[in-house]
């Protein structure tokens, strides 16, 4: 079996597999998560557009419709 010395300590090629191996995993599961924020980040933005649109869209109408009332 082959010994890497690092820093006066003696790591064994299996520990350093499953140590890289996690480290892998974790690295994999941030980057994705991040990825997913921003994907909901920018749905949640053209949502809240939408619906600024509408509500400026239904305030048209609103005003419409007691314009007509008056008369």
């Amino acid at each position: 079996m082959e010994h890497y010395k690092i820093m006066e300590m003696t790591i064994d090629m299996k520990t350093m597999i499953t140590a890289a191996g996690i480290i892998a995993v974790l690295g994999g599961f941030y980057y994705s998560t991040q990825y997913r924020l921003v994907m909901l980040e920018n749905q949640i933005n053209e949502i809240g557009q939408k619906i600024d649109m509408q509500s400026g869209e239904l305030n048209q109408i609103q005003k419409q419709l007691k314009g007509k009332k008056k008369k």
